[in-house]
């Protein structure tokens, strides 16, 4: 049994039953608000209502990111049975989550001097982020420590990447980046823009398409290009595209050799902005960790 337990955040888009059989504790990135009424991804909302909600009134739908003071609660319950935790945050140039984490690592302290919570920024989300998180979990299980894991870790994020397709810019006017009827007007041209993760954590425009099919073929020479093996594990992680990821699914095993995949929903908590139908892929090679 393992002396570590490895905690993420639901951007990860880790499948519930995954985590289950691995142990690893998912916590909100950030609380769902809509219609005055406050949700928590994946407990009192599924992806598909969220996506349901931004498609009927984005605007009506809110995040805020996760507090400190929620993550406090819940180390000092999980630091009763677990002295050392892990804890694999979304890229903290998307988000405050590993913020908060390390603010809420240093209060614990002052409960229980002996807990130890190791927040790690993937620097990176979704797939990508998940795929550490579910190695590091199973590294976890071989006995390693968390200083271990987080040697690991950094070495994997070196080896993880991630492209990221919107289905449509319309929704994009939420990150503030552009004005909504900019957003609206540049939709109606059916633009489709392909991004990449990048090494600082952010997310990086590659190029731009009017096609999905183009645009998944697109997103298989960045990945290509990434990776620089035709060996890779893949997480694919669609915003309520079921259709679009299984496409994708079945491109990424004509064109590489596939060591494992995994397709899950892309979290709403990012889905807000980047819009149903929105895809992404995280990969990486096989590791000697």
């Amino acid at each position: 049994m393992s002396n570590v337990l490895v905690m993420t955040d639901t951007v990860a888009c880790l499948p519930k039953e995954l985590a289950d059989k691995h142990g690893i504790k998912v916590v909100p990135a950030s609380q769902i608000t809509c219609d005055g009424k406050t949700y928590t991804e994946g407990v009192t909302i599924s992806a598909r209502q969220a996506y349901d909600i931004i498609k009927k009134d984005p605007d009506s739908f809110a995040t805020a990111a996760i507090t400190p003071g929620i993550l406090l609660e819940e180390f000092s319950k999980l630091a009763k049975k677990h002295p050392s935790i892990f804890f694999v945050t979304i890229s903290s140039g998307l988000s405050a989550v590993a913020q908060s984490a390390n603010l809420a690592a240093d209060l614990l302290k002052e409960e229980y001097p002996q807990s130890r919570v190791l927040a790690f920024d993937s620097k990176t989300c979704a797939g990508a982020e998940g795929m550490i998180a579910l190695e590091m979990a199973k590294q976890a299980a071989r006995g390693k420590g968390l200083d271990e894991l987080a040697g690991l870790a950094a070495a994997m994020r070196k080896k993880t990447g991630g492209v990221l397709m919107l289905d449509t810019v319309g929704y994009t006017y939420r990150t503030g980046r552009m004005t909504k009827t900019e957003a609206i007007e540049a939709a109606k041209s059916n633009i489709k823009p392909v991004n990449r993760m990048s090494d600082a954590g952010i997310i990086e425009f590659a190029t731009l398409v009017t096609d999905r099919l183009e645009g998944l073929k697109k997103m298989i020479e960045v990945v290509k290009k990434d990776a620089g093996t035709d060996a890779l594990h893949f997480m694919v992680s669609h915003a309520d595209a079921p259709d679009t990821a299984q496409l994708l699914v079945d491109l990424l095993k004509k064109e590489f050799k596939c060591l494992s995949m995994i397709v899950s929903d892309y979290s709403p908590v990012m889905g807000y902005s980047t819009g149903p139908g929105a895809i992404f892929v995280g990969f990486h090679p096989e590791l000697n960790l």
